[in-house]
This record gives C-alpha cells, structure tokens and sequence, in this order.
C-alpha cells in the first residue's frame, strides 16, 4: 500500500491530469465554434461579411450568445449591482452569498433584517426580475447571521 505522500502525488497527479483535460476540452469547445478555422473555403457573401468591420459590443454578444456565457453574466453583475437593485438601506445589512437552480441565498448580518428580508423577498424577486431578467431568479432563501465556528469539545463523565 502506498504511504500517504504517495497517494496525495496520485492524487495530485490525477487533479492535474483532468484540470489539463478540461481545458483541453473548453478549448475545443471554442476552437469548434471559431468559423475562422472552418477548413471549407468560405463563399464570397460569407467572406465580405467577415471582413467588414462590426461594434465590438456586437461581438460580444455574439460570443456570450454562442457560448452559453449569459446566466453566468447576469449572476456576476449581480454581485456588482446589489446596492442598486435592492437599495442601499437593505443592501447595507444583507448581501447574496450562493445562487443554485434558481435560489438565490442571501445572508443578513441580524436575525432582525433576516426577517425583514424574508417579508420584502416579493418585492425583491421583482426588482431581480427587472434587472436581470424573468425567470432568473424564482427563490430567495434568506439565512442569519453566521455563527461562531465552535470547535469540537466533548464533555466526559469522571
């Protein structure tokens, strides 16, 4: 059996080995999509049509649309936008902390404002809806404050 340096190096190897697969595979992905490296000949039409010039703003567009990249846009601009989205007074006491199938978790620094949020989680969902889109967001699930983290201490008879 092998000791344990030697199973964290297969371990180790092994994350590697399918860290490097994965990439290999988001490059092919993209590479796939890239209608520069079609081996055809493009017809004329097609051609001018690349090689006119287009808004960079276009082109991202393109490319988030092709590669599936919106949700993941809309969740990272909701970190951004919070403050606008909820307001600022709720905004200062909670903040989103997870978004899974459609839940969004927000955590509130008191169990007061976790309430609160819990009986303005409509109007909420709403100004979600506005800023990123329906059907985005169909949940809010509303958490506490964190507690301490408590250390395992078992109390013995003597």
């Amino acid at each position: 059996r092998p000791g344990l340096r030697g199973r964290r190096a297969v371990a180790e190897a092994t994350e590697a080995q399918e860290r490097r697969s994965a990439q290999r595979a988001a490059l092919e992905r993209v590479l796939s999509g890239s209608k520069r490296l079609a081996r055809s000949r493009p017809k004329a039409a097609e051609w001018s049509s690349r090689r006119d010039p287009a808004l960079a703003g276009e082109l991202v567009d393109e490319l988030v649309k092709r590669e599936g990249w919106a949700l993941d846009i809309s969740l990272g601009s909701l970190a951004a936008t919070w403050p606008e989205i909820v307001g600022p007074q709720v905004a200062d006491h909670c903040a989103p902390e997870a978004f899974a199938e459609g839940e969004l978790t927000v955590r509130a620094d008191s169990a007061a404002w976790a309430t609160q949020i819990r009986l303005l989680a409509g109007q909420l969902l709403t100004a979600l809806e506005r800023a990123l889109g329906e059907g985005l967001v169909s949940e809010i699930k509303v958490l506490g404050p964190a507690g301490p983290k408590r250390r395992g201490r078992h109390i013995t008879r003597r």
